[in-house]
């Protein structure tokens, strides 16, 4: 099951937890904290604007140490309805392109076809090589995977090759997310009131 925590939470330390597990210190994250409804017939609230791309890891989880427990003091204000996104490979500090991912280090595994304690376990049992595993808020969860690519057409092709193993294993997965500049889901935020939390980091194997 996936089982929300209760008032004991502490959403500045997931985050925190999330970056260590993702990131170098010296990387430059991007993350974006405003939003807005996708068009006039769709009022569901996307991501706006490219957000921030420009601070370290290092320097985030040093402010969000001393945050007094107020996240949008370091990263901004956002719209608890919406929750947050953040970029899963590190960038240059000059853009959220493809051409700005620096290391091409992650894959974004996201399934909302199927119940989350299914998801959950799946993901779990397949030992995929998850750094961090988040709720969404939402209908799915979202694993961070290996996949230690040393250029964008290996990130292609190892990515191609991880979402096929998830296919013939039960696990049908959004095939919009092989983007490595794409925004996954922050922990340590609200979402339309649940939350965006941490649900584990660094299991199943090492590496891709």
């Amino acid at each position: 099951e996936v089982v929300e925590p209760g008032p004991e939470w502490d959403p500045v330390a997931d985050l925190i937890h999330y970056l260590e597990a993702v990131f170098d210190p010296g990387e430059k994250v991007g993350y974006v904290m405003q939003s807005a409804p996708r068009d006039e017939d769709d009022p569901a609230l996307q991501p706006s604007g490219w957000g921030a791309y420009d601070r370290t890891a290092g320097v985030l989880i040093d402010k969000l140490r001393r945050c007094k427990g107020d996240i949008a003091s370091v990263l901004g204000d956002y719209n608890p309805a919406a929750g947050a996104w953040i970029r899963f490979n590190p960038l240059d500090g000059k853009g959220v392109r493809t051409d700005n991912v620096t290391s091409f280090r992650f894959a974004l595994i996201e399934c909302d076809d199927m119940e989350l304690p299914k998801q959950n376990a799946m993901i779990r049992e397949m030992e995929l090589p998850v750094a961090a595993l988040v709720y969404s808020g939402g209908k799915s969860i979202h694993a961070i995977v290996h996949i230690d690519a040393e250029s964008y057409p290996e990130y292609q092709q190892r990515v191609n090759e991880m979402y096929e193993i998830c296919k013939k294993n039960g696990l049908h997965l959004d095939t919009q997310n092989k983007n490595p500049s794409r925004l996954s889901r922050m922990p340590g935020l609200l979402r339309n009131g649940h939350k965006q939390f941490l649900l584990a980091t660094n299991i199943g194997q090492k590496d891709f």
